[in-house]
């Protein structure tokens, strides 16, 4: 089920009445939650159906094939592969979806991580306990920060990462979900 603010939400996002970040948020979203997806693809099958249905015979609208190239963006969207590893965290900081590409970056799957924190997991011998403890604040707090860290795959190998940690806010301005934007670093951080 849906809940309302993400309705409000969908409904302003198929208007084009979302700020920027706004709009960025509603797609972090939309890559993980499906059923908010099929939610969207129906506001704008009604929206194209609407707007068809008002137009008289006698005046210019839109070529025939509009309704198809609206479906066939939110179509794309909802299959756009990011190459950013994402995570979706529940307030208490466990996991509770993953993407693909975050999957190849550590080698571990959902069923492995959801409901635990990654920190205890990923982190290891050489990560900067000083950032480490940035980052859980951040969490701990719901807020947004974005850090450089050293994290360990499954098989052990170490590898730089940038995250970047978003709080998806709810109607009233509380935190609902947070997710974290983690792009892997070809070069090492020097020292």
């Amino acid at each position: 089920m849906i809940d309302e603010f993400l309705q409000e939400r969908a409904e302003m996002y198929v208007l084009g009445a979302l700020s920027p970040l706004e709009r960025e948020h509603f797609e972090l979203v939309l890559e993980f939650h499906d059923e908010l997806r099929h939610f969207l693809k129906g506001l704008a099958d009604a929206g194209a159906a609407v707007l068809l249905a008002g137009l008289r015979p006698a005046e210019p609208g839109p070529s025939p094939g509009f309704k198809a190239r609206v479906l066939g963006m939110i179509q794309e969207r909802s299959q756009q592969v990011t190459s950013a590893g994402l995570v979706v965290c529940n307030l208490d900081g466990l996991v509770q979806w993953i993407n693909p590409a975050f999957i190849e970056m550590c080698g571990y799957s959902l069923p492995e991580l959801h409901g635990k924190r990654l920190g205890p997991i990923l982190q290891g011998e050489k990560t900067d306990p000083a950032t480490a403890a940035r980052m859980r604040r951040a969490v701990r707090e719901h807020r947004p920060c974005q850090e450089t860290i050293l994290n360990y795959s499954k098989n052990g190998e170490p590898y730089w990462v940038q995250i970047a940690l978003t709080p998806i806010l709810n109607g009233v301005g509380q935190p609902h979900w947070l997710v974290a934007r983690e792009h892997k670093l070809e070069a090492p951080i020097p020292a």
